[in-house]
């Protein structure tokens, strides 16, 4: 798999402006001025990122897309891509319900071709689709790979660190932008923004309201794996109306920064302060055998009821990794209201085979 967080975006030689968006959290005033300072489809357009400075000559019309996220946000902004990557938690094909859809009777296109898994992008197939844009905002391509990349395309990489990119409107931002589609991009934050705020509003105890996102137990582990602030899936939370554990960051003590999950011993849970306990979950039988340890099961969310554990892969990759098409989607299949229900301490969990499509 290939993980983002923030480019930064300069704008267009035309405008001769430079501005510089902020490389975290939730959406930004700066961010907002970037794009519209390009001017809608005004090209060539120049986006900054951690491997430096790239610049798109004119509006792509076939984008290959790496990572997570960024094939949906092109997809909702009326392109279908040309190459995606096999996204988990699809369909036999690799695609999502809610990608199939926007491509297929949103866009009546032909849905594309899915990139060949490995531990390197296989150039060769990228280079025959013929792109003339490589978007990998939220992705962990390495230093080599973008320079094998950038020979086949323009290619824009994440801003600062892999997999940690702050969140679906930073990425929409991006990709707006990269695709001379600003304005389409304001709007499809703005009807996201709706949609969450709808769902959030219906439950009233939603709001500051704590959380911790943790992952299943397996056999013999001693720690409770947790996902840090600037991952998506928890920044999804916060969007609800909820606020991180005001006690993690402490009780996950020196980590690596570049790290976008971190461990607490299971017996120092104690220090690890939440309303509700959010955790992604392998499988069934983790979730049982998590719920149920004599020590994790201690844990006072846990011991009260106050969880939902997710083991259906569609759901997990829904909000692990939420954008403008999984959001609605999400929200559908009953994600904020069992987010809820798990506060009311309902022992919420998600099985392998949950929501269907």
């Amino acid at each position: 798999m290939f993980r983002f967080r923030r480019p930064v975006v300069l704008a267009a030689a035309a405008v001769a402006a430079v501005l510089a968006l902020s490389a975290c959290g939730g959406g930004s005033s700066e961010s907002s001025t970037a794009a519209a300072a390009t001017g809608e489809g005004v090209f060539p357009v120049s986006l900054e990122h951690v491997y430096g400075k790239t610049e798109i000559p004119e509006k792509p019309q076939r984008i290959v897309t790496i990572g997570w996220m960024t094939h949906d946000i092109v997809a909702a902004l009326g392109t279908a891509p040309v190459l995606v990557p096999e996204t988990w938690g699809g369909d036999e094909e690799g695609h999502t319900p809610w990608f199939r859809d926007q491509v297929e009777n949103v866009l009546k296109a032909e849905m594309p071709e899915v990139l060949n898994a490995g531990d390197d992008p296989d150039y060769e197939q990228i280079l025959a689709a013929q792109p003339d844009l490589i978007l990998a905002p939220h992705s962990g391509v390495t230093e080599v790979q973008y320079q094998r990349l950038k020979e086949i395309a323009p290619t824009v990489a994440y801003a600062d660190k892999p997999w940690l990119s702050g969140g679906w409107r930073e990425l929409t931002e991006v990709v707006a932008t990269a695709m001379g589609e600003q304005e389409k991009g304001e709007e499809l934050i703005a009807q996201t923004q709706s949609a969450i705020e709808t769902a959030s509003a219906k439950h009233e105890n939603l709001k500051d309201a704590s959380f911790a996102y943790t992952l299943s137990l397996g056999e013999g582990v001693t720690e409770a794996g947790f996902y840090v602030s600037d991952d998506p899936r928890v920044s999804f939370l916060r969007e609800l109306g909820m606020v991180d554990s005001p006690t993690l960051t402490e009780a996950l003590g020196d980590m690596d920064p570049d790290q976008f999950n971190g461990g607490v011993s299971l017996e120092k849970l104690d220090e690890v302060d939440a309303d509700v306990v959010v955790g992604w979950s392998s499988s069934d039988a983790d979730t049982k055998y998590t719920v149920e340890h004599p020590t994790f099961s201690r844990w006072k969310p846990i011991a009260e009821g106050n969880y939902y554990f997710i083991a259906d892969t569609t759901m997990g990759m829904a909000t692990s990794g939420p954008d403008p098409l999984s959001i609605p989607w999400a929200i559908e299949k009953g994600y904020v209201d069992d987010i809820s229900k798990a506060l009311d301490g309902g022992k919420v969990t998600i099985s392998e085979t949950g929501v269907g499509d």
